[in-house]
C-alpha cells in the first residue's frame, strides 16, 4: 500500500486554502495568478479525490461544508509547516553556514555579545542561531554545534566545557545599597527562575536559614529574570556567566562575594563528522578560547 496516497497535489491544496479563506473562487484565482475556471476545476478534482463536497456554492461565493472546515485547518497547518521548512533551508544556501543550537538565555546573555568576535576569528563563518529549544539530535537534525546546559556533556559526541554555572545575588546598585548582609534578603523582593538550584540553596550555603516566605516574581527564563533585576524589580539569583555583561556595564552589581556552584555548566557539543567542516572547526576552536573564569 503506497504511503501518502490520500494527499492531493500541492497546487490543489494551495487553491483550496485561498478559496476557503477568501470564500470565492475568483478572488482565490486572482491571488494565485490563475483563472477562475482553473480554480473551480481544481476544487472539483480535489472534492473527487477527497470523496465528499468541501464547498457549498452560491453563485460567485462559496462556503465551506463541515468537512471543508475540518479539512481547512489541516491544510493550513500543513502548508504553514512546509513554508517554515523552506525558510529554514535558507542558512544552508550560504557558504560557511554554521548552525548553532543554544538555549535562549545563553544565546541572549552570552553568545550574542560575542558574535562579532566570532566573525573576526572565523571570517568565512556565517553563524545561524537556533533557540527553539528542540532536543538536540545530531542524527536527525541539520545542526553543526549545540550548547547544552547540563551536569555533564552527553555521551557519544565531542564536547568542551564553556563555563560552569555559579550563582550569586545580583541587583541594581540602588537596590544593592539597601542590602548589607545575606540575612537582609529574607525581607527583600526576590526574583526566581526555574533552574534546579534556587534561593534556599544559596541562602543555606551563605549561612542563612531560609524562612520559606518568598516575595517576588517567578520566570521560566533566566534572561527575563536578569532583565527584571536590571529594571530594579528585585534581586535575582543570577548566573555570573550570564550576568557578566550586565555586571561589567554596571547595570547590575553582585551583592556579596559568596557564590554557589549550581553543579551544572554550559557545554559545546558536536560530532567528528561535523567538525571536518573548516568553518565549524574554526567556530569550535573559537569556543575553546571563550571559557569564563569559575566563580
Amino acid at each position: 500500500m503506497a504511503k501518502f496516497r490520500h494527499i492531493p497535489p500541492t497546487q490543489f491544496l494551495k487553491g483550496f486554502e485561498a478559496a476557503s479563506r477568501l470564500e470565492s473562487f475568483s478572488r482565490a484565482a486572482e491571488e494565485l495568478g490563475l483563472t477562475q475556471s482553473a480554480i473551480s476545476h481544481q476544487m472539483r478534482l480535489l472534492e473527487g479525490h477527497i470523496g465528499q463536497p468541501l464547498f457549498m456554492r452560491f453563485g460567485r461565493e462559496v462556503r465551506l461544508t463541515d468537512a471543508g472546515r475540518d479539512y481547512q485547518r489541516t491544510v493550513r497547518r500543513c502548508l504553514e509547516l512546509m513554508e517554515e521548512g523552506y525558510r529554514r533551508l535558507e542558512p544552508y544556501r550560504k557558504p560557511g553556514s554554521v548552525v548553532i543550537y543554544a538555549p535562549r538565555d545563553f544565546s541572549r546573555r552570552w553568545l550574542l555579545h560575542r558574535l562579532p568576535a566570532l566573525r573576526r576569528a572565523v571570517p568565512t563563518c556565517e553563524p545561524w542561531l537556533d533557540t527553539s529549544g528542540a532536543p538536540v539530535d545530531f542524527e536527525t537534525m541539520e545542526l553543526d554545534l549545540a550548547v547544552v546546559y547540563a551536569d555533564a556533556p552527553p555521551e557519544g559526541c565531542e564536547s568542551l566545557l564553556i563555563a560552569r554555572d555559579f550563582l550569586s545575588p545580583v541587583a541594581t546598585k540602588e537596590l544593592a545599597g539597601t542590602l548589607r548582609n545575606p540575612v537582609d534578603l529574607l525581607g527583600a523582593s526576590l526574583i526566581h527562575d526555574e533552574r534546579p538550584t534556587g534561593w534556599a540553596d544559596w541562602m543555606r550555603s551563605a549561612g542563612v536559614e531560609p524562612n520559606g516566605t518568598w516575595h517576588g516574581t517567578n520566570f521560566s527564563d533566566s534572561d527575563l529574570a536578569l532583565a527584571a533585576a536590571e529594571l530594579g524589580q528585585g534581586v535575582a539569583l543570577g548566573s555570573l556567566s550570564l550576568a557578566a555583561e550586565a555586571l561589567a556595564s554596571g547595570d547590575l552589581v553582585q551583592l556579596f562575594d559568596h557564590s554557589l556552584d549550581a553543579g551544572r555548566g554550559w557545554y559545546a557539543i558536536s560530532t567528528e563528522s561535523r567538525l571536518r567542516d573548516v568553518d565549524v572547526l574554526g567556530t569550535w576552536h573559537w569556543l575553546c578560547g571563550q571559557g569564563l573564569p569559575a566563580g
